[in-house]
């Protein structure tokens, strides 16, 4: 007997980090749109990272969000995930969900032949991946976290911003984001098929945990992998639309409260629409 999708928590869309961090519905309507005010009227591109971040609306929802964390690092990490989930609700809550294989086909083989000059499925998004799959490790002092997924916006100047997102987890408060400076749309040929590791650090996307080779797990070790992996998600969507599937909800948690198991605990389905790349 076949598993259906609703028994299987692997097909279903994940709670995302948006979600996670921010603070329920009415509080994103109520605020974005308070900051797309203040950006018409002072006529602000907010589609500029840094005179996002130079907002007083901004500034509020910040403070909101931050808590009792504060300093510089603080400032970046909490307002690269305000600006992309800004975008992220501007432009519809896109969310894709990747299948293993998917991930393995894009990671191990060559992107087909095809032009691709930085199209994207809309100005904004966020690509979830499949749990415990691909891992990083952006403080070395700390455990290897999972990525979950990343986030994408169409920045200033045609531009790309993109966003890991990583370590969410019911154990654990917040996430952990890598924002990741804006890199030129033009160039988005040519991140497909480029190296992203330096001699001696192993081939793009091979596993650093130890025995992950043995799972056939992957590792994120560079900022060039983060973008190559996103470059073949978009470049997939751009170029073979035939495998994006139609519109999906997962359950909603109210119907999973009487399920017992691990299983129901530990994987939190997302409440956004979502489309699969297969």
């Amino acid at each position: 007997m076949t598993d259906s999708p609703r028994s299987d928590r692997s097909t279903w869309a994940r709670l995302t980090p948006y979600e996670v961090g921010i603070p329920g519905r009415a509080f994103a309507d109520e605020n974005f749109e308070a900051i797309r005010e203040e950006a018409e009227v002072r006529g602000v591109d907010p589609t500029d990272p840094g005179a996002f971040l130079m907002l007083g609306q901004v500034g509020r929802v910040l403070g909101e969000l931050q808590g009792g964390e504060r300093g510089a690092d603080a400032l970046q990490r909490f307002g690269a995930f305000l600006f992309h989930a800004f975008h992220f609700h501007r432009a519809g809550e896109p969310l894709f969900l990747l299948g293993t294989d998917t991930v393995r086909e894009l990671a191990e083989g060559e992107p087909a032949a095809a032009e691709w000059s930085g199209e994207l499925p809309s100005d904004a998004g966020y690509l979830q991946l499949p749990r415990h799959l691909v891992w990083s490790h952006p403080d070395p002092e700390a455990p290897p976290e999972d990525l979950d997924g990343i986030f994408w916006t169409r920045s200033a100047g045609e531009t790309l911003s993109l966003m890991p997102a990583l370590g969410v987890r019911p154990d654990r408060p917040g996430i952990s984001v890598v924002p990741l400076p804006p890199l030129s749309l033009a160039d988005a040929g040519g991140w497909l098929g480029a190296r992203a590791r330096e001699e001696g650090q192993g081939e793009d996307f091979e596993t650093t945990l130890p025995g992950g080779e043995l799972d056939r797990l992957y590792s994120v070790v560079t900022v060039g992998e983060v973008l190559k992996l996103a470059a073949r998600v978009l470049h997939r969507i751009h170029t073979r639309p035939e495998l994006v599937g139609s519109e999906e909800r997962a359950p909603h948690p109210d119907e999973l409260a009487g399920e017992e198991g691990a299983g129901a605990q530990r994987v939190r389905p997302s409440l956004l629409p979502f489309r699969r790349i297969g």
